[in-house]
């Protein structure tokens, strides 16, 4: 997201905001009540800010104090995939610096491999693991049950891949491969590790994009795949819930979105799909509103991108005692939209958004 000065918008990470406004509206409510009742029975008459204030207090004293606990990060067995991504990576190493050991997947990229491992402690090892192939699956899995046999505390799925463009535009092959990747893999490597996990009372963090709730033309593959994780991790968290396993979504913003990606292969890609298309629908589309779509998705992937505000959600999700269900390291911009398409209306974001 840029601002007007042509620098991006930072984004932030609104975890404390979360969870500090439910305990605000029942606050309010409560002394609300409370107010009318005493009032009523003519027990006490007290105003509402007097009500208010020490409700507040109490309240938000509990949840901060709720907010700050985190679990011994000695001994615990975190896995990541995708570590060929600089997200990936940058998540492994994020989570060694924490103090967790960390089992890190690479489908691909031999060359960081080894810088990987020279920047982290002993601790971190890698493993192969194509999240789209059942067999690399399998051997992945036994290997972490081979080194973890008495279980692992988490297991962060950051292996993402997808395709840019209209809806209209990506071939079925992409959304296949997309699909395999994103969400059926995901789903295959998390059931095969669930019993690890529920020996330690863990947690599964799942990394996904805020496009899934304000999905545009241009990334429709991307908000269709986040979409399903998004509810796959929703119904995981209530099977998993009598067992005391955590199921956590990250919703990355635009710009930390892009760094999953490398920018030159998406925007050929992209142009590639453009090729590829019918002339009736070349003609529907227009030239013009292509490159105007393409040139929207410049935004994505610089090496340069600061991925703090993601990371410390990732360790807030796997670290925190109690983590939240979900967290939007992602800009204001974003975050108010993605409130305004849950909260309002369809109608109300089609008028602000479209």
């Amino acid at each position: 997201m840029k601002q007007p000065g042509g620098q991006r918008e930072e984004e932030i990470p609104w975890d404390l905001v979360d969870r500090c406004l439910l305990p605000l509206v029942f606050s309010h409510a409560f002394s609300v009540l409370l107010s009318t009742i005493l009032g009523f029975l003519g027990i006490a008459r007290l105003t509402l800010v007097s009500v208010f204030i020490p409700s507040i207090a109490l309240t938000l004293a509990l949840t901060l104090f709720y907010h700050t606990l985190k679990v011994s990060c000695a001994g615990k067995i975190v896995v990541v995939t995708g570590c060929e991504s600089r997200i990936g990576y940058s998540i492994a190493k994020h989570l060694d610096d924490l103090g967790v050991t960390v089992l890190a997947g690479f489908s691909r990229n031999e060359e960081s491999k080894p810088k990987l491992k020279e920047e982290c402690s002993g601790r971190l090892q890698i493993f192969n693991l194509d999240i789209s192939s059942q067999e690399h699956i399998t051997e992945a899995v036994k290997l972490i049950y081979q080194n973890a046999p008495n279980g692992i505390w988490a297991i962060v799925n950051a292996a993402s891949w997808t395709a840019f463009g209209e809806a209209e535009w990506v071939p079925m092959a992409a959304f296949k491969r997309m699909i395999d990747i994103n969400l059926v893999g995901t789903v295959c490597f998390t059931s095969a590790l669930l019993p690890l996990i529920r020996k330690t009372k863990g947690r599964i963090v799942n990394l996904t994009s805020i496009h899934g709730r304000i999905p545009t033309g241009p990334r429709a593959p991307l908000a269709t795949v986040t979409s399903a994780i998004s509810a796959f991790s929703d119904a995981l968290r209530l099977s998993m819930a009598k067992w005391g396993v955590d199921v956590v979504v990250i919703e990355a913003g635009s710009t930390t979105t892009g760094a999953w990606y490398d920018r030159k292969d998406m925007l050929d890609e992209a142009r590639n799909l453009w090729q590829n298309l019918s002339e009736e629908q070349k003609a529907s589309y227009g030239e013009n509103y292509f490159e105007l779509k393409i040139s929207s998705l410049r935004e994505y992937q610089s090496q340069q991108e600061d991925l703090s505000a993601l990371l410390r959600s990732i360790g807030d999700g796997v670290t925190r005692t109690f983590p939240l269900p979900r967290y939007t390291p992602v800009t204001r911009k974003e975050k108010i939209q993605a409130l305004v398409a849950e909260y309002l209306p369809h109608s109300v974001y089609n008028i602000i958004y479209n």
